[in-house]
């Protein structure tokens, strides 16, 4: 399938960018970014990689290929959540936490969005101790095992 230009503007868009903004995110001019978001020069396989880079989307969702999503609102939050997920510094806490949120309307657009949702909700919540033992008491019992 061609270049999705449309795709492209979109999630631009979404993320909050402008051209400039973009072509700086992505080491490229301005020029090819408007270019290849108006339609008028299909770009590289070496610009198209930088671009999906820097809207943390994949090459395929730029060519219509992929993952079927409600929208691209839908689509940039995932895929940014993946680029999120999938970054070494991300620990499984973190990851987990993130995941359930994933699918919210309003879930954050950018990978460095999502990981300062993971602070905020770290802030929120605190870390569970590394080892937590959890006591159970019989009913009808006092610690001591007396009545």
């Amino acid at each position: 399938m061609p270049f999705n230009s449309a795709r492209m503007k979109s999630l631009r868009e979404i993320k909050g960018f402008s051209q400039e903004e973009l072509a700086g995110r992505a080491g490229l001019s301005q020029s090819a970014v408007n270019k290849a978001e108006t339609g008028t020069s299909s770009p590289t396989a070496d610009v198209l990689e930088k671009i999906a880079s820097a809207l943390d989307c994949t090459m395929d969702y730029l060519h219509s290929r992929g993952p079927n999503y409600d929208d691209d609102r839908a689509a940039a939050a995932k895929m940014s959540f993946d680029v999120f997920a999938s970054d070494k510094s991300t620990n499984d806490q973190d990851r987990e936490r993130c995941h359930r949120a994933s699918t919210h309307r309003d879930a954050p657009k950018t990978a460095r969005l999502w990981r300062s949702f993971a602070e905020m909700v770290e802030m929120a919540v605190g870390t569970p101790p590394a080892s937590t033992k959890l006591v159970v008491l019989k009913k009808g019992r006092s610690r001591t095992g007396t009545r």
